[in-house]
C-alpha cells in the first residue's frame, strides 16, 4: 500500500493556467468511509439553498454514499501510477461509482414508467399494428434522448421494471456495489421466470442473501453467478421450471446469419446435452488431421463441422504424399460414428458429466443438478436424460456392500504412486469445484487439470503438498501454467473456522483475489460427507540420481511457497477471529 499521508497534489490545466487541487488525505478517508459503510455527512453551508432556504436535498442517504464513492476517486483523477496496487484499487472504487450511477438510471427510468402509468396516456398506432402503450412512450423518451435504438430503451426500461418490481433487494445489492451492473442483468435474465409469481418475492430475498453473505469473501463468475441463480429458482417451483424447459425444447431451430468479408455463422439450439455431444463429434473428427496439418483448430473443427452435415470428405491440408492421417471416407463416415460412440458406451467412456443426487434419481425429491459445461439444470432436464440408451449411472459414494447402508472410505490416490489421485478423487474434485477455481475462469472442470494447490514434495510427501481432497483443486491449463511458473503467483486453499473451503490466489506484488463464491458443495452438500483414506507415506526408495542445482532451485522454490501461505493463513485466521470477513 502506498502512503497517503502527503498533503496536496496539483494538476496544472494549461488553457486557464489554474491549479486543480486533489485532496489525496479526503479521497483516502473517503475509500475508508466507504469500506466500512460509514456514512458521508455534508455540512449544511447554505450556499445551494432549497425552496425554503435549506439544504434539504443534501439529507438524502444516497447522496452521501455517491459523494464518498465520487470522492474515493479523487487521487486517481490526479494521478496514473501504474503499479498494480493502485491501479486495482482504482479499479475497485470505479466499480463501485459505476455501481451506484446504474442503480440511480434504473431507480429513475423506473420512476417515470410509474408516473406516465399514472398520468400518460396509451394509444394504438394509426395502421393499428402496435400498441403505443406506456412501455413503448417510456422507452422512446429514454432512447431519443440517449441517442439509442428503440429496442435498446426496452431492454433498459425492461431491467428496470425488474429492479422496481422483481428484484428490489437484489437492486440493493447493486447499490451498495456487492454487485456489478452486468451481474445485475445478468440476474435479471436469469429470473424471468418468476414475473407475477407468487413466489418471486422469496426468490428475490434468497438470491439477494446469498448475494450479501458472500459479498467481499468470494468471487461471482458468470457461470457460478447463474447456477445460483437456477438452484434457487428451480428450487421454488420445479413444475413452472418444467413448463419453461418444454417450452424452450419446441422452440429449437437452426439459422444462418450472414457476416462480413463474405463469411456467415451457422447456428443451432438443441438440448445441452446433444450439443456436448455433437460438439465433441466434430471435434473428434477434426482431430484426425496429421500434426503438419496448417489450420488452427477452430478452422478445422469448422471444416469438420460442414463435412459431417454434408456428408462430403473431410480431408488433412498438409498435402504431403506421406501423410498419416487417418480420416473416414463419406461413405464410411456414419459406420466410423456409429462405432465410436458404441465403442466409448461400451468402454465407459463419459461424453457428458451429470452430477445428482440419488435421491432425485430415484423420484424422492426434485432437487437440480449439474451437467459439466453447462451448469445447473432441473430434476425434470435429469429424468430426461435417465431415459436415454446410451446413459450410465454410477453412484460418486458407493457402498461397501448393497445391504451396508453405511457408505465406504475412498483412497485418494493411486497405490502405485501417492501422487497421481485415484478415480474416486478425481471424480469428487471435478464435481465439487464444477469449473476452474481462479476467479473468474469458467473453463468447466472435466476440462481442467487436477491441481495439487500446495506443492508435493516428491522427497518427502508428508511435509506438504500430499494428495487429500482439501489440497486439490481443478484449473484450466492456462491458470495452471500461470501458477506454476517463476512469475510469483501464488494460490492457497485451506478451511476457515466454519469448515468451508476458502481458496485465493495472491499476485506477485502480494495483492490477494478471492477465489469462487461459491462451489457445488452448496448444490450437493453430501460432498462434505465423503470419507476418505488417510494418504499412506511414499516408501518407494527415490532413484539414484546426481541432485542438480535445478532441483534445489525447485525445491528452494516450493519451500517459499509453502511458508508464504503458512503466513497468509495464519494472518487470515487471526483476522475471521476478531469477527472480519475472511477476505
Amino acid at each position: 500500500m502506498f502512503d497517503y499521508s502527503v498533503v496536496m497534489l496539483v494538476i496544472v490545466d494549461p488553457s486557464v493556467e489554474i491549479a486543480l487541487p486533489i485532496d489525496l488525505d479526503g479521497a483516502m478517508a473517503a475509500a475508508l468511509r466507504e469500506a466500512a459503510g460509514e456514512p458521508f455527512v455534508i455540512p449544511d453551508e447554505g450556499d445551494d439553498p432549497g425552496f425554503d432556504g435549506a439544504d434539504t436535498h443534501l439529507a438524502d442517504t444516497d447522496t452521501g454514499v455517491w459523494q464518498d464513492r465520487a470522492h474515493a476517486l479523487d487521487a486517481a483523477m490526479a494521478v496514473t501510477v501504474g503499479e498494480p496496487a493502485w491501479t486495482l484499487d482504482t479499479l475497485t472504487d470505479a466499480a463501485k461509482a459505476t455501481a451506484l450511477i446504474a442503480w440511480t438510471e434504473y431507480r429513475e427510468i423506473g420512476a417515470m414508467h410509474t408516473y406516465l402509468a399514472k398520468h400518460g396516456k396509451p394509444e394504438p398506432s394509426a395502421r393499428g399494428v402496435r400498441m403505443l402503450d406506456i412501455e413503448m412512450q417510456c422507452a422512446a423518451r429514454v432512447a431519443m434522448s440517449q441517442g439509442l435504438a428503440q429496442h435498446q430503451a426496452e431492454k433498459w426500461l425492461s431491467e428496470a421494471i425488474a429492479m422496481r418490481d422483481r428484484l428490489p433487494r437484489v437492486g440493493h445489492q447493486l447499490r451498495t456495489a456487492t454487485i456489478t451492473p452486468r451481474q445485475f442483468r445478468l440476474i435479471v435474465a436469469r429470473t424471468e421466470l418468476i414475473d407475477e409469481q407468487q413466489w418471486a418475492p422469496q426468490t428475490d430475498a434468497a438470491i439477494a442473501a446469498v448475494l450479501a453473505r458472500r459479498a467481499g469473501a468470494g468471487t461471482w463468475s458468470a457461470k457460478r453467478l447463474t447456477d445460483m441463480v437456477d438452484r434457487i429458482i428451480f428450487r421454488h417451483d420445479p413444475d413452472a421450471v418444467r413448463r419453461r424447459r418444454n417450452k424452450a425444447t419446441d422452440a429449437r431451430s437452426a439459422w444462418i446469419v450472414p457476416g462480413a468479408d463474405g463469411m456467415a455463422t451457422l447456428g443451432a439450439t438443441m438440448t445441452a446435452e446433444n450439443a456436448a455431444i455433437a460438439y465433441t463429434t466434430v471435434r473428434s473428427l477434426a482431430e484426425l488431421v496429421c500434426p503438419a496439418d496448417p489450420r488452427c483448430p477452430d478452422a478445422r473443427t469448422s471444416d469438420a463441422l460442414f463435412a459431417l452435415v454434408t456428408g462430403t470428405a473431410f480431408e488433412c491440408d498438409c498435402h504431403q504424399p506421406a501423410c498419416t492421417a487417418a480420416i473416414p471416407t463419406p461413405d464410411t463416415l456414419t459406420a466410423w460414428l456409429r462405432e465410436r460412440q458404441d465403442t466409448a458406451v461400451a468402454n465407459g467412456r463419459v461424453l457428458v458429466h451429470v452430477i445428482a443426487d440419488q435421491a432425485t434419481i430415484d423420484g424422492r425429491h426434485d432437487e437440480p443438478a449439474f451437467m459439466d459445461g453447462h451448469g445447473v439444470i432441473s430434476a425434470a432436464h435429469l429424468r430426461e436424460l435417465l431415459d436415454r440408451d446410451d446413459v450410465r449411472v454410477r453412484p460418486l459414494h458407493p457402498r461397501a456392500h448393497p445391504a451396508d447402508p453405511t457408505p465406504m472410505s475412498l483412497p485418494t490416490h493411486l497405490a502405485s504412486d501417492p501422487y497421481r489421485t485415484s478415480t474416486a478423487l478425481d471424480t469428487y474434485i471435478r464435481t465439487r469445484d464444477g469449473y476452474c477455481t481462479i476467479p473468474g475462469c469458467d473453463q468447466p472442470a472435466w476440462h481442467c487439470d487436477i491441481d495439487h494447490v500446495e506443492e508435493y514434495d516428491h522427497t518427502n510427501p508428508t511435509t506438504g503438498g500430499q494428495t487429500t481432497a482439501d489440497a486439490l483443486s481443478t484449473k484450466c491449463r492456462l491458470h495452471h501454467n500461470l501458477k506454476t511458473s517463476d512469475n510469483g503467483w501464488l494460490d492457497d486453499q485451506y478451511r476457515d473456522h466454519t469448515g468451508r473451503l476458502i481458496s485465493e490466489v495472491i499476485s506477485p506484488e502480494g495483492i490477494h483475489f478471492p477465489g469462487p463464491a461459491e462451489t457445488n458443495t452448496v448444490l450437493f452438500p453430501a460432498l462434505e460427507t465423503i470419507t476418505w483414506h488417510t494418504p499412506r507415506p511414499d516408501t518407494t526408495p527415490p532413484p539414484a540420481q546426481r541432485i542438480t542445482r535445478t532441483r534445489n532451485r525447485t525445491k528452494a522454490k516450493h519451500a517459499r511457497r509453502r511458508a508464504e501461505r503458512a503466513t497468509n493463513r495464519r494472518l487470515r485466521l487471526a483476522h475471521e477471529s476478531d469477527g472480519d470477513p475472511p477476505f
